[in-house]
């Protein structure tokens, strides 16, 4: 018998190559909204999540004069994806919610969970010892996974069975709860972000979210990290900030100035309704801050400038428990409640990696109970190999449900291509000069 079909060869090692071939290609997703809606590349490259190479497109069908196939590019990717991201965030969301994750803040310094372990590392090697090492076997820790997290988890779980253990370091003798400060020491250090002085993309992003209409309802930005960048871009725009803390010196925290907003009174009644302000919005820091500071009577909370003792939520497991406590506890609650509006809710995260359970879980609920609500996923490594299991769950439920938009891209860019919400009218008014001339009489 013939052997039949157009893959026919007579050449096993040739069909062998193919097969190899066909199996080393790889496609990753750029942008997923839907069944309809998906974009991959082939064998990606990207520098600074930036993509920066590509060997194939998909869908991508643009022939030259001759109708010969044109190999697609960097520039048609991004082109294509921004595009498709483009029209879709010019729909107008009644409830716009944002969270920002460390991804957000690496664009302009801020360092990532991975970058965290490698100053750690740095800092308690020397010449004679590896430091780090050292302590990671102390407290019975899991080498070879480098994750800063759980080791203070680690660490925070065999002080309270084993106790404060002390270890011999090349510097001498530390105990495991002076080591543990050290390590809060250091991620406070490199979570201390400058303002830049170009490149910034918090304020470019801001600058678009703020256009929208007075009426709607204010933006709410939720974010996991400490740095101030939201405050800085705050100022750079001209915006006012409604953080949970008073309008007076010392500015205290209480939940109930979240309920408060800002109206121009001098006319507000022409219309019989509110004159809402511009440039206007809700910022949750849900882990805290670099200038939040506990009183000394554990009282009250407020906001300092370079506090010793910054009120921060630290990367341990510990943290679950510590947003239960006030302020924390009420900035979650208002995240929870802001997720449940079921009258056309957006969630746009950006450089959020999906590793909080408490968030995850709120993010969920709102998923599977709330019919109006989307959610988009705005991070250049959506389709790595290493993502958390929570965000490979949410790329099947994107690849299926147009209520969910997943887009491989860097903060910068995508403050860059945002649309801007012009849904408010700017009238330009010519400027009127009044000027004496005298008399010729």
């Amino acid at each position: 018998m013939g052997v039949s079909g157009k893959f026919r060869c007579d050449n096993p090692e040739k069909i062998k190559e193919s097969i190899q071939m066909v199996e080393n290609e790889t496609w990753k997703y750029i942008l997923i909204n839907g069944k309809f809606k998906k974009l991959e590349v082939k064998n990606p490259t990207f520098t600074k999540g930036a993509l920066t190479s590509i060997e194939g497109l998909k869908p991508f069908d643009k022939k030259d004069k001759d109708e010969k196939p044109i190999e697609p590019t960097v520039h048609d990717a991004n082109e294509i994806k921004r595009r498709i991201y483009f029209e879709f965030f010019k729909k107008p969301f009644k409830n716009l919610l944002v969270l920002s994750g460390a991804g957000s803040s690496m664009d302009v310094g801020g360092l990532s969970m991975g970058q965290l372990w490698e100053k750690a590392e740095e800092k308690y090697k020397t010449d004679k010892a590896d430091g780090f090492k050292i302590i990671q076997e102390a407290v019975n820790y899991n080498l070879g996974k480098n994750d800063l997290e759980a080791l203070l988890s680690q660490i925070d779980g065999y002080a309270k069975f084993s106790g404060d253990k002390e270890i011999d370091l090349d510097s001498g003798k530390k105990k495991l709860s002076a080591i543990k400060d050290e390590l809060f020491e250091l991620i406070k250090t490199h979570c201390t972000i400058k303002k830049p002085d170009d490149n910034f993309p918090h304020k470019a992003f801001l600058e678009k979210l703020l256009q929208r209409k007075q009426t709607s309802p204010r933006v709410r930005i939720f974010t996991l990290n400490y740095d101030l960048l939201f405050e800085y871009a705050a100022t750079e725009v001209n915006a006012i900030v409604i953080d949970g803390f008073s309008f007076t010196v010392p500015r205290t925290f209480s939940g109930r100035f979240f309920d408060y907003d800002i109206v121009q009174r001098e006319g507000s009644k022409l219309q019989e309704e509110d004159n809402f302000i511009q440039r206007v919005f809700h910022l949750h820091k849900l882990h805290g801050s670099l200038n939040w500071e506990r009183t000394d009577n554990d009282k009250n909370v407020r906001i300092k400038d370079n506090p010793e003792k910054p009120l921060m939520i630290y990367p341990r497991e510990a943290k679950y428990e510590d947003s239960y406590e006030q302020p924390f506890f009420e900035m979650m609650a208002r995240f929870q409640r802001n997720l449940r509006l079921n009258n056309d809710t957006m969630l746009i995260c950006v450089g959020y990696s999906f590793n909080d359970k408490h968030i995850n879980a709120a993010i969920e609920e709102a998923l599977n109970q709330n019919p109006g609500f989307r959610l988009a996923v705005i991070d250049p490594g959506i389709d790595n190999d290493n993502v958390s299991t929570a965000m490979t769950t949410i790329k099947k439920e994107a690849l299926e449900s147009e209520r969910i938009l997943m887009v491989s891209e860097t903060f910068t860019d995508f403050a860059k291509h945002f649309p801007e919400m012009k849904t408010y009218e700017s009238v330009a008014v010519e400027a009127i000069r009044l000027q004496n001339e005298q008399s010729k009489d």
